[in-house]
């Protein structure tokens, strides 16, 4: 079995990074194991005042010594959350003494929506960032942290050919990493989505769900942890995409009959045994 590497912080209330990505890929028959970048008491969303931060900084590198001197290596590395530049400049050092041979570095740039950065990040972060997708296999920003990294012009929906070609080439100035852009796929018509382009093949295209209603706390971390379960199980780029672009209204659409959906979180363990079925589908298993 397969043994993902999970960098995310940990929020103890509030179902979004780790406490997402942990149950997703464990449900897809992937091994986890977690290297936490930030203790929160709950995630930064409005609906939660004064939670409490710990930063792990000074914790991570004790951490990845002593796994190598076990001799421990991770057939796939999952960066989400990170707190610092300092996190990224270790991490950037760090993760190919961690990587198998043949292991797949996959990275949520997380630091910025709807047309402007997080609480506590800024331009020299994203510059940062950056250097992180320059060793990443594949990278799945939103449409405004593509914007930040990759100086481009900030526009939410559909983007047209040459705006899509300008990110593209914007990413491999430095990087061979795929792409996977969310939110690229809304049309204000219904419809919502993300643009995949697979770096080895050329294949690129936008896949498509229905659009429900709002953004929601913790769907970038659920369709990230589900896209990286895909692959890891042998899905294709696109197949992985449109898996990942399919279930988020589903989850959705079932969240909302909990009037404290916006507190309790996505209630997307209800579609973990749909996504074990799929992942043994992947794997040729009845």
């Amino acid at each position: 079995m397969k043994n993902i590497l999970i960098i995310h912080d940990i929020s103890g209330f509030g179902k979004c990074s780790t406490s997402v990505a942990l149950p997703i890929l464990s449900s897809m028959e992937l091994a986890t194991t977690v290297l936490p970048t930030s203790l929160l008491s709950t995630h930064t969303a409005p609906i939660f005042e004064d939670f409490t931060f710990l930063d792990l900084k000074d914790e991570m590198p004790k951490i990845t010594n002593h796994w190598r001197k076990l001799g421990l290596s991770f057939d796939a590395i999952y960066i989400g959350y990170l707190g610092s530049i300092e996190q990224i400049q270790f991490l950037r050092a760090e993760l190919p003494k961690l990587l198998k041979a043949d292991g797949k570095i996959y990275l949520d740039p997380v630091m910025a929506d709807d047309g402007d950065f997080y609480y506590g990040f800024d331009l020299e972060y994203a510059k940062a960032m950056r250097q992180l997708c320059e060793i990443a296999d594949v990278i799945m920003p939103n449409q405004t942290e593509a914007s930040f990294l990759y100086n481009l012009p900030y526009q939410e929906g559909l983007w047209n050919t040459e705006q899509l070609a300008t990110f593209k080439a914007a990413v491999a100035e430095n990087s061979q990493a795929s792409i996977v852009l969310t939110g690229a796929g809304f049309d204000g018509d219904g419809k919502t989505g993300a643009y995949y382009f697979n770096r080895r093949s050329g294949e690129e295209g936008i896949v498509q769900s229905e659009f429900v209603g709002a953004k929601y706390h913790g769907t970038g971390d659920i369709f990230g942890s589900i896209l990286v379960g895909s692959l890891e199980n042998g899905a294709s780029l696109l197949q992985a995409t449109t898996k990942a672009v399919d279930i988020l209204p589903k989850i959705i659409k079932h969240s909302l009959t909990d009037p404290n959906m916006e507190r309790n979180g996505l209630q997307f363990e209800d579609f973990l045994g749909d996504l074990s079925v799929y992942a043994r589908e992947l794997k040729g298993k009845k």
